[in-house]
């Protein structure tokens, strides 16, 4: 049942169990940092369509304006856009 060889033929198959398990890990950790990123960008796009409709409001209400006090009112949107950015946590 058991000749020379056995030793060598044991030792094979741990190699290549721990191959196998090294590999499987390997694959897991892969798909478990793309699932997380590709969760984070999918949470992350309601915020950017949002800015993004801000941004368009604000440029129609800029290209409709016709008062005198334009420039002023563009300095307070961007006071506005600064004081956001500085609340949004990082």
């Amino acid at each position: 049942m058991f000749g020379a060889d056995t030793p060598l033929v044991i030792d094979a198959l741990q190699m290549a169990a721990v191959a196998v398990v090294a590999g499987g890990a390997g694959v897991y950790l892969l798909m478990r940092r793309r699932r997380t990123s590709t969760d984070a960008a999918s949470t992350d796009a309601p915020r950017r369509s949002m800015d993004l409709e801000e941004r368009v409001q604000v440029l129609e209400r800029i290209a409709t304006d016709r008062s005198i006090d334009l420039a002023e009112e563009i300095e307070v949107l961007r006071e506005e856009r600064d004081r956001k950015l500085e609340a949004t946590p990082q």
